[in-house]
């Protein structure tokens, strides 16, 4: 039997059913599901039942808080979405990082914290800076992410500048939608309600007066747990908080190598020195360095990156001087933590010391590319960044990312070097010139977006974004409002493909919302704001700004073209035939005007005209209008606009009953689909390939693909693309077929399997590349 592990779903329904005193019958009645049903879960043959179902389940046992718990902590979470550019990762920020060393002396801290989080709904790690908080909230998270039917969601709040941002920052790590006239709030707990969650918010101290924000969300949104990181608790009902201790010292009870401080002393230093301590007579020098550095496990790890130079006396020596200044009325453990800080930056030459301090403008790291770029732009006398780099690097101060070309600082370094910044008053010119760069990167990017380079644009941006967004906050923050402006349109096709719809519109929208910038620069955030809107199914929102970019128009084709097209998307979306067809036909001519910096628009509108005329019924009109704007988009190596175009192509073929034409545009534009790692895009193709199968009758993968489709649309929180045009009564006959073939139970089983399936998986499902296990 599959499940026979006693903590999972099977298991533990079995065990909640029998202790009822219910029988599979007995219980499928009250749930209103069906024996199968019932049986396929406890034999564990369905393992991800959706959460109205788990919520019938626990209604018809009579389940308590804890029992209820229980059962939902069973569901193992869902399959991760993994968006791929030209196999390039592009984990965004909110994912589990993978920590490049072993955590050492926190097993029980991590027990700890996975048992309280059984049991409370929000538990604070608090602790002093440097103490390790935000390295255990990711062991603990990791600990217990198959209770999460839904998973884990990391939530990086270092960045943030305003309490006020932290409930955007959740609403994008959760892909949240604006709904019109709702606050943001109701948008979260219309995105969460139903979903078996962890939320991981990473250092909050900064931002505690959002505290009562995320009580709030958690009261409304019964099954979302909270683990927070912070250098204070948050005082809100239902905290519990775990103090995060300083790792245990070396004492008389406990020999230095058995001690976890000395050990993760011995271990970075051993991976500098080989050897460096581990002889008998060095180990009071290493159990006083523990010591005189309070257990701070990132204190210790600074006072290891000596050890290339000084034995363990010799650094017991240099650690003295250092801890003996400071700021008496600081705790103890922030003095030690300080002065370690103080300590490093002493040693560094004043040109390092000038670079450490910029460095704490990045946000989520940076390439060597980059800080080069941004330390020109600063004036910079000494040239080349790359000898002092590798010196903070040595200093530990600065780490490299495994695998990736990629530098980052440890948050409580990063908060020193920008407290250093900032005293001095070197953080607005460190900020504008880092704004400047990732504005000029954003800008030089964008046009990518629309030809062959969009694949390479993708991967250039993915690991970049938190730099874009934090350039965009501070220029917005700095009253450079027409910087932040043109970042939206800069990358407003880069949301659209990632699905940060929710982003992107509250960027948009904040710059639009402080005015004050020339007529270009508005109509064309408006233009982004409207996209934005669109793609979160918010077309009377969109059809606003479209009209508001055509009304700051300085008679820019490009400008004109976009927002005329905008308004016949808008009447598209809403039936509106005549309309449409008159303003893509008006943006045709637009688009002529503007050349090739329009020939996208162009493209595009020819393919929307053919939906057009797919809806009135001139199949071959459409063909002609869509093979003139796919015909652009080949030349260009433009994937979006063909796989937009195939998509159509495939819905003429599909209403002539010419199935098998219809599947091979479908595998072109899946092909291409992957590549840019559009999943939005992906949901259509898998709904489309639904019903070819089912018309061919091969309905054993309808509900596969039909449940993989439901799963990606549930992930990005918006169907997206609201030209697209297709026969919902196909898609449900679909499914009814299958329905009626299959059974009613096989179907569901299917269904199931299919919202198991991770978008790349679903995609190789639906290319015949793969079959589902």
């Amino acid at each position: 039997m599959a499940g026979d592990d006693a903590g999972s779903l099977a298991a533990v329904l079995r065990a909640l059913r029998e202790g009822a005193g219910l029988s599979q019958e007995e219980l499928a009645r009250r749930a209103g599901l069906s024996p199968h049903a019932i049986s396929a879960l406890e034999r564990g043959t369905r393992t991800r039942p959706y959460p109205h179902t788990v919520r019938a389940l626990a209604e018809a046992l009579g389940l308590d808080d804890t029992g209820r718990s229980r059962l939902i902590a069973a569901v193992p979470p869902r399959a991760r979405s993994v968006r791929t550019a030209a196999d390039a990762a592009t984990t965004r920020p909110r994912d589990l990082p993978v920590p490049p060393t072993q955590l050492l002396g926190r097993e029980d801290d991590v027990i700890r914290a996975a048992r309280l989080l059984a049991a409370h709904r929000l538990v604070t790690l608090s602790g002093p800076g440097g103490v390790g908080k935000s390295r255990l909230a990711i062991a603990v998270a990791e600990r217990v992410r198959d209770r999460y039917a839904d998973g884990v969601t990391l939530v990086e709040l270092a960045p943030l500048l305003e309490a006020s941002a932290v409930l955007p920052a959740i609403a994008d790590a959760v892909d949240a939608t604006r709904g019109a006239g709702r606050s943001l709030t109701d948008d979260l707990v219309e995105r969460l309600r139903g979903q078996h969650l962890l939320l991981v918010l990473d250092n909050l101290e900064h931002l505690l007066d959002a505290a009562p924000d995320v009580a709030a969300l958690i009261e409304a949104v019964p099954d979302l747990t909270v683990l927070t990181t912070s250098r204070a608790p948050l005082r809100v009902r239902g905290e519990t908080e775990v103090a995060v201790e300083p790792l245990a010292l070396p004492s008389a009870s406990t020999p230095v190598p058995d001690s976890p401080a000395a050990r993760l002393l011995l271990e970075r230093a051993g991976a500098v020195s080989p050897g460096w301590g581990r002889a008998p007579g060095d180990h009071e020098a290493v159990a006083a360095t523990c010591v005189r550095l309070a257990g701070l496990p990132l204190a210790l790890e600074l006072a290891a990156a000596r050890a290339r130079l000084l034995d363990p006396p010799a650094l017991l020596a240099r650690l003295d001087g250092a801890l003996d200044g400071g700021a008496r009325d600081l705790p103890a453990r922030q003095r030690t933590m300080r002065a370690t800080l103080d300590w490093s930056h002493g040693l560094l030459g004043a040109d390092e010391q000038r670079l450490l301090r910029l460095l704490g403008v990045f946000v989520g790291g940076f390439t060597l590319e980059d800080l080069e770029a941004v330390v020109a732009r600063t004036g910079d006398p000494v040239g080349s960044p790359v000898p002092r780099l590798e010196s903070l690097v040595e200093h530990s101060l600065v780490t490299s990312v495994a695998g990736t070309p990629r530098f980052r600082m440890l948050e409580p370094v990063a908060q020193y070097a920008r407290s250093l910044l900032r005293e001095e008053g070197e953080w607005e010119a460190a900020t504008a010139a880092h704004a400047a760069h990732y504005l000029a990167l954003a800008e030089a990017t964008g046009p990518r977006y629309r030809d062959g380079g969009q694949v390479a644009a993708l991967a250039r941006i993915d690991p970049e974004h938190p730099n874009l967004s934090a350039a965009a906050e501070r220029m917005l923050a700095a009253g450079d409002v027409e910087g932040a402006a043109r970042m939206a349109w800069a990358l407003w096709l880069y949301w659209w493909l990632r699905g940060l719809q929710g982003h992107g519109r509250r960027l948009s929208e904040a710059a639009l919302a402080q005015g004050r910038m020339d007529d270009a620069v508005h109509s064309r955030a408006a233009l982004a704001a409207a996209t934005m809107c669109f793609a979160a199914d918010d077309v009377d929102a969109a059809l606003h700004w479209w009209q508001d970019a055509h009304a700051h128009s300085v008679g820019d084709p490009v400008i004109d073209s976009n927002s005329v097209a905008g308004v016949g998307l808008a009447a598209l979306a809403r039936g509106d035939l005549a309309t449409a067809q008159h303003r893509f036909e008006a943006a045709l001519v637009l688009a002529a005007e503007g050349g090739a910096e329009s020939e996208w628009t162009w493209a595009l509108a020819h393919i929307w005209l053919g939906t057009v005329a797919l809806l009135r019924g001139d199949p071959d009109e459409a063909v002609r209008r869509v093979e003139d704007g796919l015909a652009s988009a080949r030349r260009r190596g433009d994937r979006l606009a063909s796989y937009i175009a195939l998509y159509n192509l495939c819905q003429v073929e599909l209403s002539r009953g010419r199935h098998a034409r219809a599947r091979g545009h479908l595998d072109e534009g899946l092909r291409l689909s992957v590549e840019t790692g559009d999943q939005a895009n992906l949901a259509y193709l898998l709904d489309a390939l639904a019903v070819i199968e089912a018309a061919e009758g091969t309905v054993s993968r309808v509900p596969l693909l039909l449940g993989a489709a439901q799963a990606i649309r549930e992930g990005i929180g918006s169907r997206g693309y609201g030209y697209y045009r297709p026969d919902p009564d196909a898609v449900a006959a679909a499914a009814e077929q299958a329905r009626h073939r299959l059974g009613a139970d096989r179907y569901d089983d299917a269904l199931d399997a299919g919202r198991a399936l991770a978008p790349d998986a679903a995609a190789r499902l639906a290319l015949g590349d793969d079959r589902p296990t």
